[in-house]
């Protein structure tokens, strides 16, 4: 997440995390598999935001993984411990990336890393539009047959200063429609803030819609006061029909916080798939041997206070494609926002 005024806080965190690495974990003696092993155990332990939603004991994780290392192992054998001690935390955020030399792949944590998303085909969906535009590498917009609208977020990350004209383009020429369609199922992150403004273009009211609070001691509970993020209208105007979004396991970090924030818009429905559960900022560090690593440092809650880490957001008409259909052209989760739209 990166957001204001909590984009300012975690900007000040992220660089003490980053940049004075030596004074939280202190000084590697060394890039043993001990000292990489404890390296990345300790930085967890000071600095991981879900412990306690999660209720994993990170304690007994090292009680039970620390006695396999040994400073005589190898790489995969060291590789293999730490990526079954991380598989523990079930967290999207979370990767490990040994270094090319090593041969070994890279890991990706929680379900998303264990699990292939393919309930979605992109060319089958856009059969169903009578016309498309590509506005910009982040933004498609375009119609279905029924006067329906349709809004593809591929991702949250271009400069924000475009999006209040991206915005105006794309909600002028989708005025008059009945609805629309927002496609989140290939959504790829990006910047908070933006997602949060995009939100705001479909608001008639203010509402609150999450909070987030930043891991900063060494307690597992210790975190700083939490930030609350707030749905309102913004823009020069605000499409305030009906809107449905289409959801799958792709969907998390921004993604996610984008859903929280479009929730509190009471014209909004979800329909497809539950989301990937990884709302938390990350921060990427290296471990003494050079390989790196990302970890959630934060503590996200919806507006009714629950942390959905590792759990995701339900949506309320759940519809999964099976990639017979997907392969028949049939596309169930769009059809049900369609006709939820007519």
């Amino acid at each position: 997440m990166k957001n204001t005024p909590f984009f300012a806080l975690l900007t000040l965190i992220v660089l003490s995390l980053t940049s004075c690495s030596k004074q939280l974990i202190g000084t590697p003696k060394g890039d043993s598999p001990v000292q990489t092993f404890e390296t990345l155990w300790k930085d967890f332990d000071e600095h991981y935001g879900s412990f306690i939603p999660k209720q994993i004991d990170w304690q007994a994780q090292y009680n039970k993984f620390r006695p396999l290392v040994s400073d005589t192992m190898g790489n995969r054998s060291l590789f293999t411990v730490l990526t079954r001690m991380l598989d523990t935390l079930n967290d999207n955020h979370v990767y490990l990336r040994p270094t090319k030399e090593t041969g070994l792949p890279w890991y990706s944590g929680g379900i998303l890393g264990r699990t292939a998303v393919d309930d979605f085909d992109k060319k089958v969906a856009q059969s169903y539009l009578s016309q498309k535009t590509v506005y910009s590498p982040a933004l498609e917009y375009g119609m279905f047959p029924g006067n329906i609208g349709y809004i593809n977020i591929i991702d949250f990350g271009e400069n924000f200063n475009r999006y209040p004209a991206a915005m105006d383009e794309i909600l002028s020429r989708l005025k008059d429609t009945k609805g629309i369609v927002i496609e989140l199922r290939e959504n790829g992150g990006g910047e908070d803030r933006v997602a949060q403004y995009i939100a705001d273009r479909f608001a008639s009211s203010r509402h609150f819609s999450f909070s987030s609070s930043v891991r900063n001691g060494p307690r597992h509970s210790d975190f700083s006061a939490p930030v609350n993020f707030y749905t309102q209208p913004a823009g020069t105007f605000q499409y305030t029909k009906p809107v449905v979004m289409l959801t799958n396991l792709n969907v998390f970090s921004t993604g996610e916080t984008f859903i929280l924030a479009m929730k509190q818009n009471g014209q909004v429905k979800i329909a497809g798939g539950i989301t990937g559960g990884a709302f938390s900022d990350a921060v990427t560090r290296d471990l003494p041997n050079g390989w790196s690593y990302r970890l959630s440092i934060a503590d996200v809650r919806d507006a009714q206070g629950r942390n959905l880490e590792g759990i995701g957001i339900e949506p309320a008409y759940p519809v999964k494609n099976t990639r017979s259909e997907l392969e028949q052209g049939k596309d169930k989760a769009l059809e049900k926002a369609l006709q939820l739209l007519q």
